[in-house]
């Protein structure tokens, strides 16, 4: 399955080393105006060799969009193609096709590996699927993976803000370090040893009504999760105040309600995180996603099999993030945009 959603669909395509990522978007409302400078800005976010320790690997991701999108003039006029100084758009409601070249693809670094199953890596477990797979840097596997998602989601922000909709997302924690001004340190001091460590992610969702979700099958936590665990190196997901309440009391984590000053509904707390019977209840929606620590690590050989049935051992070198969770931070909040502008489109709520 290469694909997300029901009424606002991202299928993306590509593999790590390949000529380019690409995606299409379909169930774009029409005549809406996308910022296209906006949306770069969106986008670079989560290109690699821009903060230090991440990944080394220099890709721009410049976005080619082949459909769905016209340029405008100062009028608001479609005026022809997108350009890379494109500064308006507006979607034409058709399928939003673009892709996003690979322009520092190095498949020969992965020569060595072709034949070897990565610990941790999904390599052995997609050649059982497939019989066949790409081992330049894991191909579809790969984080690169998530460019095409980027691209949906920044798309999916602009249209969710018309709506008072906004999400934000925060690095948590790196390991077990939680004090935001000691990441730095702490990832300096792994990546030096040549290994990698895990981190959290919390995404708050603010100015979503009340009533997006579907009871039973279609719970917007159930949404969400999706979402978020389809996302490369996700181990965990959990809303509200999540796996606390296994050992609180039923006294301590009531969201109970009143009456505002002009009123209307209010609540006392958001324990359920802004999530009740699988439907929004008009609080902000508060979810936490866990990444494991990248797979890939140079400091430490490992035991593995290759294809051959022949027991090695590997140290992965190459151009890897040592902590994913710093730059899959974007992605949560890219899914997050795609997952939930499905469900207001579901629910009727975008007009």
């Amino acid at each position: 399955m290469n694909t997300f959603g029901r009424y606002f669909r991202v299928t993306t395509f590509g593999e790590s080393h390949g000529p380019a990522m690409g995606g299409v978007v379909d169930g774009v409302p029409s005549g809406q105006i996308i910022d296209m400078h906006r949306l770069r800005l969106y986008i670079g976010r989560r290109s690699p060799g821009k903060v230090r320790n991440t990944s080394p690997r220099r890709e721009e991701d410049g976005c080619e969009f082949l459909s769905g999108l016209m340029a405008v003039d100062a009028k608001g006029h479609p005026s022809g193609s997108i350009a890379p100084d494109t500064s308006f758009a507006v979607t034409l409601g058709t399928p939003v096709g673009f892709i996003v070249r690979n322009t520092d693809a190095r498949g020969a670094d992965y020569e060595a590996l072709r034949g070897i199953y990565r610990p941790s890596h999904a390599d052995y477990a997609w050649e059982q699927k497939f019989g066949v797979r790409d081992w330049r840097g894991g191909g579809r596997s790969s984080g690169r993976e998530t460019v095409s998602r980027v691209v949906a989601g920044g798309i999916a922000a602009q249209l969710l803000e018309l709506k008072g909709i906004k999400v934000k997302t925060e690095l948590v924690a790196v390991g077990s370090e939680t004090n935001p001004e000691r990441f730095q340190k702490y990832l300096d001091d792994v990546a030096s040893r040549g290994d990698s460590v895990g981190g959290r992610v919390r995404c708050s969702v603010r100015g979503i009504p009340p009533g997006i979700g579907d009871p039973v099958f279609g719970k917007l936590q159930g949404v969400l999760a999706s979402a978020m665990l389809s996302i490369g190196g996700v181990k965990g997901f959990e809303y509200g105040d999540g796996f606390a309440m296994s050992a609180a009391l039923g006294s301590e984590m009531a969201d109970q309600m009143v009456l505002d000053a002009d009123d209307l509904p209010a609540f006392l707390s958001n324990h359920s995180g802004g999530i009740q019977g699988g439907i929004s209840n008009g609080m902000p929606v508060e979810f936490t996603v866990a990444f494991k620590p990248t797979p890939s690590i140079s400091g430490f050989p490992l035991k593995t099999i290759n294809s051959s049935g022949e027991g090695v051992e590997i140290a992965v070198t190459g151009r890897h993030d040592p902590c994913i969770a710093v730059r899959g931070r974007i992605v949560v909040e890219a899914m997050a945009h795609i997952a939930v502008l499905d469900a207001l489109l579901a629910s009727g709520r975008f007009k």
